[in-house]
């Protein structure tokens, strides 16, 4: 295959597995300091700090290993990500070690995929965070805000190459929203097609979406108002440093079909985080 191809054919798997992958399953933990030391969260030092009791019949259950492992207040849950390097000349993907995963929760902390490209660890289980994903030569991605209450390892996480960012309207300097449709049900009539949605960002006028088209090269479409067959969308144009909702439409059919358009599902909150030098994940679910 022509590496033009390739690139091509990379845009189109890329953008769809990733925005989908993240969202509904994958979550990371900030764990250990850049260094390797290991640090105890804020909560942890503001805990020591007021002489408040340490949990250590929970502490005493975790092994001395794990406790590196550690993100945030018991009781702890555990999260497990595979992060997969998406590439020219492999679509299908492949490990990726030396990936960093941070969080806002734990500050100052960092986990790095191994060789198998896997991360791990123990994080507050209830507790609303995001994660960052960064990896040389792969845009730097922020997963939407995720709240688990159960163990969920073994979510794959697909990272795109820096190449596709001026195929899919991404500007490189982050504060992107990269939407990806995705159908809850296959027996919807309309409402399992995922064109001819729009989105908006309510509260944000100065939000501009783009479109992607449905051709072999998903490039934008020009003075697009809805979603391709494709059902890609990028957003750009709001300022980092906070976090906001989206919204969408789509036309039912002359039988009175309405579809509705879900961002909170699962672990997902619906709200999404924008960071200056990141691109934002955030599926869109349809259903009638």
């Amino acid at each position: 295959m022509r590496p033009v191809l390739l690139v091509l054919a990379a845009v189109v798997a890329t953008a769809a597995a990733l925005a989908f992958a993240v969202a509904c399953d994958s979550s990371g933990t900030l764990l250990v300091s850049a260094d390797g030391a290991v640090e105890a969260s804020a909560g942890d030092s503001a805990a020591a700090d007021s002489g408040a009791p340490a949990e250590d019949s929970a502490a005493d259950a975790i092994e001395e290993l794990q406790v590196a492992d550690v993100c945030g207040n018991p009781p702890w849950i555990t999260i497990g990500i595979e992060v997969v390097a998406l590439d020219l000349g492999n679509l299908d993907g492949s490990p990726l070690p030396g990936a960093q995963f941070t969080t806002p929760l734990c500050p100052g902390l960092v986990k790095i995929s191994d060789d198998a490209g896997a991360l791990e660890g123990l994080i507050s289980s209830g507790v609303p965070f995001y994660g960052r994903l960064q990896a040389n030569h792969y845009i730097p991605e922020l997963a939407p805000e995720e709240v688990f209450d159960a163990d969920s390892t073994g979510n794959k996480v697909e990272m795109l190459p820096t190449i596709v960012e001026s195929f899919i309207g991404l500007d490189g300097g982050g504060k992107n929203i990269a939407i990806l449709a995705k159908t809850l049900t296959d027996d919807g009539g309309v409402c399992s097609a995922v064109d001819n949605i729009s989105f908006s960002v309510p509260g944000h006028p100065e939000a501009q979406v783009i479109y992607l088209s449905s051709a072999a090269i998903p490039l934008p479409i020009p003075g697009g108002t809805a979603t391709s067959s494709r059902g890609i969308a990028v957003i750009t144009g709001i300022d980092a440093g906070q976090f906001v909702a989206l919204a969408g439409t789509k036309p039912g059919n002359e039988a009175g079909t309405t579809c509705q358009i879900i961002f909170q599902r699962g672990p997902v909150t619906g709200r999404v985080p924008l960071e200056n030098g990141f691109v934002s994940l955030m599926p869109a679910y349809i259903t009638p």
